[in-house]
């Protein structure tokens, strides 16, 4: 089901758009799931809400919104604003929401409607920084592939994987409050990496920003990230890159000077020694 759906009344002009639960709410101990995409949208994509969307709203529902990469902008009817850049997490009412479209490039996000079954308080509009991203993305996959088999016992423990990802997501905000200023201002040099990727950044500005040596980012940046600069920002550009092939509309030369590396050949060789496969062999989805 990837690639333009037919039929569907929400999301369907993106390049790239599953819907993985829509039919029927899918309930586990913690949470009953309205429904789940997995969008990537290009500059192209606007949702009007909630004229656009399948389903009627519900009152005690939540949305759930993890950007894995790009630039988002979520209108509420208040007529105030919510930027989301990757890799972050967001929970709103859905009854609060105007509309929300993608902000630049690309926006590569999950998008969750769900209720609670239990008690759960959970923290309205507060946006959480998410450090080991790759792992919620294995996850995330996994529970496509639970929803896709097609086996009803398959979808409850695919929403029982959400309900724990929904928790850690709550108890990631809850820290928010008790956060060390250095943690703070490393959270927004992330945010503004993603948000301002086409920037050639270098570990020095990174550096004068943090307002420390070099070598003491190296050391925060292994502490929350695992990585070091250049290599977290080389694999932010990378995944960015791998996005735009899918969505077709980039040559290998573009998207090398789109994200400005050295040349097409720096590029692809980056490229395949961190997916295992050629640029060019990427195919549109």
């Amino acid at each position: 089901m990837n690639g333009k759906i037919d039929g569907w009344h929400v999301k369907n002009e993106t390049t790239y758009n599953i819907p993985l639960v829509l039919a029927e709410n899918v309930i586990s101990s913690g949470i009953s799931l309205i429904s789940l995409w997995h969008t990537l949208a290009d500059k192209s994509y606007k949702v009007i809400w909630p004229q656009d969307k399948r389903k009627p709203l519900i009152e005690n529902s939540w949305v759930a919104v993890y950007t894995l990469q790009g630039c988002g902008k979520i209108t509420l009817k208040d007529e105030s604003s919510i930027t989301l850049n990757g890799n972050c997490v967001i929970f709103l009412k859905p009854t609060e929401i105007k509309s929300y479209h993608c902000e630049g490039l690309l926006w590569e996000q999950y998008w969750m409607e769900f209720i609670p079954t239990g008690i759960m308080e959970i923290p309205l509009s507060q946006q959480a920084i998410i450090y080991n991203g790759e792992l919620f993305n294995q996850e995330l996959n996994q529970v496509t592939e639970l929803i896709n088999s097609g086996v009803d016992l398959n979808k409850n423990l695919a929403v029982a994987f959400i309900t724990k990802l929904i928790y850690q997501w709550v108890c990631l905000i809850a820290q928010t409050g008790v956060k060390g200023q250095q943690l703070r201002q490393m959270e927004k040099l992330l945010s503004l990496i993603h948000t301002d990727i086409q920037k050639r950044w270098t570990v020095a500005e990174m550096a004068q920003w943090m307002q420390c040596s070099e070598q003491y980012l190296r050391r925060l940046f292994l502490k929350y990230t695992g990585k070091t600069p250049k290599e977290y920002y080389l694999d932010a550009r990378l995944g960015l890159a791998l996005s735009l092939f899918r969505q077709g509309n980039y040559s290998v030369s573009q998207v090398a000077e789109l994200l400005n590396f050295f040349d097409s050949f720096h590029f692809s060789k980056a490229f395949k020694q961190k997916f295992g496969y050629a640029p060019s062999s990427v195919k549109p989805e």
